[in-house]
């Protein structure tokens, strides 16, 4: 089992709680938080996996940046309406 550390299973676990009260309420902000959240945990886990292994660290930033830019693209849409 890896071990991560502590502010990382602390940040998972509030993003975990914030995606879920989007998804019961719907609120556009907390969708902002979980994207901003998600993004945050690619790339710490894209750092942890830099020494061990490149190609999969490679991937975690990619999914990092492909969901910062959806959400500068969201929140450009957004403020257009």
């Amino acid at each position: 089992m890896k071990k991560n550390p502590l502010w990382f299973n602390v940040i998972s676990i509030i993003t975990i709680v914030i995606t879920i009260a989007s998804l019961i309420t719907g609120a556009p902000f907390l969708r902002i938080f979980t994207m901003l959240g998600l993004a945050f945990i690619m790339a710490s886990l894209g750092s942890f996996e830099l020494k061990k292994n490149r190609t999969m660290s490679f991937m975690f930033f990619c999914v990092s940046a492909l969901q910062v830019f959806v959400l500068i693209d969201w929140i450009y849409v957004l403020v257009e309406k």
